[in-house]
């Protein structure tokens, strides 16, 4: 294969948020430190992607307003600041939807086994859909469905892989090589995934040293919201921090965890526990980074989920870690002689209207509640309708419904302004707000402004 001479790599240009351009048709998407990157390569076949980072499709789409045609898969690289399997979920939902009768299908390259790593994650998550029940009420039953199959399509190979004239070299597991009208246009060894081993970790060390112990009253409950938004738009994504007596609980931790722990000046170390409430991207995205430092510094995770969010979690984290178990202390929050009195808290969970395995969240101490819905799609005719057809019993009608949370001076309702048909409207939330006007209700897990005159959008930061 004959080789191009003349260079083509230039001096990086900053472009946007964590979004970089080397000025010859490839792009980086990492954060300043670089300790964790992947990579986008115009092509003549079209956009080439090299493996993914949290966050990647909010960060390159809004500049290059285009899906790739393939995706290069490497050997996974795990360090403090995320994984190089974590983002693709949010991209492959909009390959999916961008065109609802011919989705946008996109190439998975690599070894056999780091593509299967990748599909049962995306199995896991890219999945089901609220249809009408046998009385036509809309949105009342839900039946599962792969919609990871409509975009994914298995290329397996460790030698090469061939779309056009557009070559791609896989033959290292570590690395691509691209070659364009048998042009080499890019090569892993120019721009790597990450540019020295112990990067990541002196990046956090430097990030966290700027942080200073988070003091706060130990007789009341507090919480800091550390994030409202959702997995396709700029911004943080949801997530909380709780803190009572000597407890301090990070709730859904985001990407590049260890940026926001200076920002809202919260020492991811001092946190006591993490609790997942699903396994959606959008509220993963820092736990490998999490887990990570956990190892490096010999110290096991705390974490606090369900029985059913945990196995997902198994499942997906186990191919990079290997059995995650052995580095986690896991509590099941649905066990009552645990959460009846944790540390003085009451610490209550419910299972949601969701896509997958998700909880809703009371925690009430020294006579205030505050509460979190978790994802969920609600709506008073859906579980009327759900009741009626027998998918819920009069006990689990009382949990999903508004009045489970009567008791709360504050409610943090997951709110869509978008129509998002697995997620609550706007408008039911309001409704839930005048059902119960003692209750101070927040919105969040929302992509655009809105105004209302009975729903106060949370902001990042915030401190309830």
């Amino acid at each position: 294969m004959k080789i191009a001479q003349k260079s083509r790599y230039k001096t990086t240009k900053r472009i946007g948020y964590n979004f970089y351009s080397h000025g010859n048709g490839i792009y980086r998407v990492s954060g300043p430190d670089g300790a964790l990157s992947a990579y986008l390569v115009e092509t003549s076949a079209g956009l080439i992607q090299i493996n993914t980072v949290p966050e990647l499709f909010k960060t390159y789409f809004p500049h290059l307003q285009k899906l790739p045609v393939a995706i290069c898969m490497t050997e996974p690289v795990i360090n403090q600041i995320g994984d190089s399997q974590t983002g693709f979920e949010f991209e492959l939902w909009v390959s999916r939807f961008i065109d609802f009768q011919s989705p946008h299908r996109v190439k998975f390259v690599g070894q056999e086994s780091f593509i299967k790593s990748l599909y049962t994650r995306l199995e896991i998550t890219m999945n089901g859909d609220f249809v009408a029940d046998e009385n036509d009420n809309k949105q009342a039953k839900f039946v599962d469905k792969k919609w990871v199959d409509d975009v994914f399509d298995w290329c397996p190979t460790d030698t090469t892989y061939e779309i056009g004239s557009v070559t791609l070299d896989l033959s290292d597991p570590k690395g691509v090589k691209i070659y364009d009208k048998n042009h080499l246009i890019f090569d892993s060894d120019h721009y790597s995934t990450t540019f020295q081993e112990n990067l990541a970790s002196l990046y956090v060390e430097t990030l966290l040293s700027q942080v200073q112990p988070l003091y706060y009253d130990k007789n009341s409950l507090g919480l800091t919201v550390g994030g409202t938004g959702i997995g396709t738009r700029p911004g943080v994504t949801s997530n909380f921090i709780f803190y009572y007596a000597d407890r301090l609980i990070w709730i859904d931790p985001p990407a590049r965890l260890f940026e926001k722990a200076v920002k809202y000046q919260i020492h991811p170390d001092q946190v006591t526990e993490y609790l997942i409430t699903h396994c959606h991207e959008d509220h993963i995205e820092g736990f490998s980074a999490l887990l990570k430092r956990k190892i490096d510094l010999g110290l096991k995770l705390s974490l606090i989920s369900s029985q059913a969010v945990y196995k997902q979690l198994q499942q997906i984290f186990n191919p990079l870690f290997g059995d995650i178990s052995q580095h986690i202390t896991f509590l099941d929050i649905y066990d009552r002689s645990i959460f009846n009195n944790y540390y003085g808290c009451n610490i209550e969970a419910r299972e949601n209207y969701h896509t997958l395995p998700t909880l809703g969240l009371r925690l009430s101490y020294n006579d205030r509640q505050i509460s979190i819905s978790g994802d969920v799609l609600y709506r008073r005719e859906i579980i009327d309708s759900r009741l009626a057809n027998g998918d819920l019993d009069q006990e689990n009608y009382q949990i999903q419904s508004p009045e489970w949370f009567a008791d709360s001076e504050i409610l943090l309702h997951d709110t869509t302004v978008a129509k998002d048909p697995v997620h609550t409207d706007l408008e039911d939330v309001e409704q839930i707000a005048q059902e119960l006007p003692h209750v101070k209700v927040y919105s969040y897990h929302f992509g655009n402004s809105f105004d209302s005159q009975y729903v106060i959008p949370a902001s990042n930061g915030m401190r309830l």
